[in-house]
């Protein structure tokens, strides 16, 4: 189980700032793992990811502390997904049991990604407006179900907004903190039975998924910001075609 635990900490490592969508990789990986399903992997599919928003903390406290207005923009994106968040929370967890939604979720974002086209003009982190923070935060709404992938709903509604990705990337990763730390409470006040072993092993996860996080954030900023998204979507086409096939 611990050897499970490590992979799955990894996996949410690597997955959880690119838009593939990191809890769906998570949930088909523990079902793949042989995880019991249910309650338990709901949770750690959820609860882990904040390991790696930590990284993201970690990485870019020093860029928050220069531009403090940046807590009142983030505070105004959550606030869409906090409260819907908080109103879907049965039909949201009801999506986590079908991989036949995880599936076609996973394609419909990959041909989101296909579609989007590159801004090409430079802005700074500073010039994102609350307004624009807000209809971000109501992309990212999106990412409830599993497949569509948090970072990847901002980076198109970002898109849809006209703001290029050099900006749009960093806010998406700020915008997580509060969301994932955020769902992650929900979560916890929601499980109960869950035995001391299986809290020590969502721990576990979440340490691994911050180690892996801490490591790789800066490439996948660089990836995210310099190469084509459309990497990004073909991949998850394929993806959700082979979970609709085989899992």
């Amino acid at each position: 189980m611990i050897i499970k635990t490590l992979i799955l900490g990894i996996v949410e490592g690597l997955t959880e700032f690119i838009p593939v969508s990191s809890t769906a990789h998570l949930l088909v990986a523990g079902r793949v793992l042989g995880l019991p399903q249910g309650q338990f992997l709901d949770a750690f599919s959820i609860c882990i990811q904040s390991g790696a928003i930590v990284a993201a903390v970690w990485y870019f406290w020093p860029l928050v502390m220069k531009n403090l207005h940046l807590i009142g923009k983030v505070v105004v994106g959550f606030i869409p997904t906090g409260v819907l968040g908080l109103v879907l929370y049965p039909v949201i967890k009801s999506f986590f049991d079908s991989s036949a939604i995880i599936g076609v979720a996973l394609i419909v974002g990959g041909i989101g990604l296909l579609l989007i086209r590159p801004i090409n003009r430079t802005t700074e982190l500073k010039s994102v407006t609350y307004k624009q923070a807000f209809w971000i935060g109501l992309m990212q709404v999106g990412s409830f179900i599993p497949g569509i992938s948090r970072s990847g709903a901002t980076l198109i509604g970002g898109s849809l907004l006209g703001i290029p990705r050099e900006t749009i990337v960093p806010f998406s990763f700020l915008l997580a903190v509060p969301t994932i730390l955020g769902a992650s409470v929900v979560e916890i006040r929601h499980v109960s039975g869950l035995s001391t072993l299986q809290w020590g092993l969502i721990a576990c996860g979440s340490l691994v998924a911050f180690v892996t996080a801490l490591v790789t954030i800066k490439f996948f900023i660089r990836v995210l910001t310099k190469k084509p998204l459309s990497w990004f979507g073909w991949y998850r086409i394929a993806a959700g075609i082979l979970i609709l096939l085989f899992i």
